[in-house]
Order: structure tokens, then C-alpha cells, then sequence
């Protein structure tokens, strides 16, 4: 088990906690008065790291103590091996989500944007021990946007989405400009798209990684990697290759493991991650449209990790984007429009072989 957090971080964040727990105990009016002709003294502001929103650290639900319980401790207590194994044509397919729903200054849904659909990857060669080459291929993707807060219609098929890949290999893998042709798609806005939910999908990998490099490929419940803030800086090219579609600094990010579960009958490894302030600026258009963006992106969420062979078996992540957002239409100059920010919503489940 381990922590990075500072003995002083700790005690602002318990200060913070104790005046909040004070304030409900003794409730309006019940509190010590101050005496007669006396000024309450200003209670000192306590002052948050950058990019951090939440004023006392997240509840887990683990902590460093070993477990209790005969047969059970056992297991709880022990490492559990996250190496990837398996054989040469092996082949899992998966299905994705991503919505995208905008929302007003007061919460109220606006409009949404819908993209799913159907992957497989496929090992190649096991170019080391527990380090794997895969083919990552689409087998279909559709995307629906709409005008409504409360309709979701069908998406629609982009047939040329179809057969887009790449390979992956963990050491030598950009997870950010992917080496994928999304000009295939035949449009910037959907091949951008496309490497979007390309690079969401693969995110679930980078953070399973940063477990196992932190922890040489076995890790424990409460075992946590910590990257601060700013030491991930990214720019996302267009489709084209020709200029950057999105500037991305990552705030800070945590991977822990959680706990033991199953999916799909098989025992896994539970993840929680989250990462708190990623600024995010975006400049993206074809002749029909321009969009611009200047957001800060907040997420958490959780996966599961096959302890029969250490692949990736399914993946939840949800948050807010506070956002600014300019858009012009027709070739006219972006004006800013009433979305307050994007909640978003990406779903990644290992599904059985279509027929």
C-alpha cells in the first residue's frame, strides 16, 4: 500500500472538514456567541491546489490495513498477477459508447451527441513477456447528434469507419495521435471523431499500465499511482495531420485498485481512477462549421481486468466539462452559444463474436 499525500495537504483538508462538521453539529443560531462588544474573529481561507474542486480528498473504499476473516484475508491480502497472456490469433470483441450531453447554465439538457460502436483486437505476437502486439480494428461506428435534451434517436452508420486500425504495443504506442488513416472516414468532423473514441478506448489500457509499471505487474487492493499535475501534456492533431484540433494538460490523475469482482464469469481485478482540472482547448471545423472550445474536464470512474489473463474487459468513465464554446456556421465568425459545458459519458464492455 502507499500514499503521496503530504502531512500538510492532510491537514487543510481535515480543517476544512472540521469547520464544515461544526458548522452542522451546532446549526444556525446554536453556535458560541462572541462576548458582548467583541468582533468574531475571520476564519482563515483555506487555500486549494490548482485544478483541485473538492475541498476534503474522496472517500475510498479500501485503506492499508490487512484483512481479517480466515480463508478470505487470504485472498484479499495477496497480489494478484495483471500480466497479459495469451495466444497467437486470439480474438475479443467489444462493444462502446460515448455520449455527450450539453447542458444549459442552470443544468438543463440541451442537445446530446451519441457515438458507438463495435471493435475487435486480435494478438498478433508477444513481442516480450506479457507485452503483446494487437491488431485494433472497427467494425462498425455510428454517431447521432441532436437538437433535443431528451431525445436519443438511432445513430447513424458511417460505413467508411468500417476496417479503420492499428496496432497496439504497450512500449511504443501513441495513445493520443494514434496511428490510424481516420481520413478513411471521408469527413474532418467524423474521422475526428472516430480518433476521439479511438483514443478513449485505448485509455483504459494506459491506465491498467500505470498500474502495472508501477507495481512490476502484480499489484494488491489500496496499491495507487499518482500522476501530478502537468506532467501530461498533449496535443491531438487533426485528421488531416495538417495543424492541432485540441491542446490537453492533464490535472492530477489517480489509478488504484479497488477491489476483487467478476464480468462475465470471470474473476477480475477492479480499478478506480479519476483526474480533477485537465484543461482543455479545442479548434476543429469544415466548410459547414467551426467549433471552439476553452473547457476544464473533471472525471472518475472505474474498470475491471481479467485475472485469467490480464486484458481489459470492460470500462465506465463519467464527468463534467465546464466549457466556453464559439460556433460558426456557414463560414461565418464563431459566436459564443448558451452551453454552460458537456457532460460525458464513455461505456467500454467485452462482448461475445458476432455471428
Amino acid at each position: 500500500m502507499r500514499t503521496t499525500l503530504h502531512w500538510g495537504r492532510w491537514c487543510t483538508l481535515l480543517a476544512a472538514l472540521g469547520t464544515v462538521s461544526s458548522l452542522l453539529l451546532c446549526g444556525p443560531g446554536l453556535a458560541e456567541q462572541p462576548a458582548a462588544g467583541t468582533a468574531p474573529a475571520p476564519a482563515a481561507a483555506a487555500q486549494l491546489p490548482e485544478g483541485q474542486p473538492w475541498a476534503i480528498p474522496i472517500v475510498l473504499p479500501w485503506d492499508d490495513r490487512e484483512a481479517r476473516g480466515g480463508e478470505l484475508s487470504g485472498i484479499l491480502n495477496a497480489k494478484q498477477d495483471m500480466t497479459r497472456r495469451g495466444k497467437v490469433g486470439e480474438t475479443h470483441w467489444y462493444e462502446f459508447r460515448r455520449e455527450n450531453v450539453n447542458y444549459s447554465r442552470i443544468g438543463k439538457p440541451l442537445s446530446r451527441l451519441v457515438a458507438q460502436g463495435r471493435l475487435k483486437r486480435t494478438l498478433l505476437q508477444e513481442e516480450q513477456p506479457g507485452q503483446w502486439r494487437e491488431r485494433v480494428e472497427w467494425d462498425r461506428f455510428a454517431v447521432v447528434n441532436t437538437q433535443s435534451g431528451t431525445e436519443v434517436p438511432e445513430p447513424k452508420e458511417l460505413p467508411t469507419a468500417a476496417g479503420i486500425g492499428f496496432d497496439f504495443v504497450p512500449t511504443q504506442f501513441d495513445f493520443v495521435n494514434i496511428p490510424a488513416d481516420f481520413s478513411r472516414v471521408g469527413d474532418e468532423m467524423g474521422g475526428y471523431l472516430l480518433k476521439i473514441v479511438s483514443i478513449d478506448t485505448m485509455g483504459f489500457d494506459a491506465l491498467a499500465l500505470a498500474i502495472r509499471g508501477e507495481f512490476h505487474g502484480a499489484a494488491r487492493i489500496g496499491d495507487l499511482a499518482r500522476v501530478p499535475r502537468g506532467q501530461v501534456n498533449m496535443s491531438i492533431k487533426k485528421v488531416t495531420q495538417e495543424g492541432e484540433a485540441t491542446d490537453y494538460r492533464l490535472g492530477e490523475l489517480v489509478v488504484s485498485v479497488a477491489g476483487i469482482t467478476r464480468r462475465n464469469g470471470e474473476p477480475c481485478l477492479l480499478l478506480w481512477f479519476s483526474a480533477d482540472g485537465n484543461d482543455v482547448k479545442q479548434d476543429l471545423g469544415n466548410p459547414q462549421m467551426t467549433i471552439r472550445m476553452s473547457a476544464t474536464e473533471y472525471f472518475r470512474g472505474e474498470m475491471v481486468v481479467s485475472l485469467l489473463d490480464g486484458r481489459i474487459v470492460a470500462g465506465e468513465l463519467f464527468g463534467p466539462l465546464p466549457s466556453l464554446i464559439e460556433i460558426g456556421m456557414g463560414g461565418e465568425p464563431p459566436k459564443e452559444v448558451p452551453i454552460f459545458g458537456v457532460i460525458q459519458q464513455v461505456s467500454l464492455w467485452e462482448v461475445a463474436a458476432p455471428e
